[in-house]
């Protein structure tokens, strides 16, 4: 007897033997970018990355991402690591997507952690500004 096929990012079953993902994973990956043509196995590979076991968790933060409302900040978004690198990408909560947007993944770790310490009554080094990717 043939094993039921899986859904190859959350590995739940599926009803069609013939697919690759469940509709919910479907659904995800076929998103539209409206930037261009999305790189489909990079956002496989995320989505398996953030895959728990039971959901999707935010690469940055580790919560637990919201799939079904677009206006809740921990709503699932794909983020380059590297601005404007298809091949790149994690998934993450929109709010930090949105505060991420032009800085490498090396330049947001960098400010947070400036903005942390000056947040804790320290200093914040200005050089944290030096962002190579900022296109604005």
């Amino acid at each position: 007897m043939k094993k039921p096929a899986k859904c190859v990012i959350c590995e739940c079953k599926l009803n069609n033997p013939q697919a690759s993902y469940c509709a919910r994973c479907r659904r995800i990956v076929n998103r539209i970018d409206t930037r261009g043509k999305h790189d489909r196995q990079a956002r496989v590979r995320a989505l398996r990355q953030s895959w728990d076991g039971k959901s999707f968790r935010c690469f940055y933060t580790g919560v637990k991402l919201v799939e079904d409302n677009h206006k809740d900040p921990r709503y699932l978004t794909f983020d380059h690591r590297i601005p404007r690198r298809q091949d790149r990408i994690v998934i993450v909560a929109s709010a930090i997507n949105d505060m991420k947007s032009d800085m490498s993944d090396g330049e947001f770790r960098r400010m947070v952690l400036h903005l942390a310490n000056r947040l804790s009554g320290g200093e914040f080094d200005a050089r944290a500004f030096n962002l190579k990717y900022w296109k604005r």
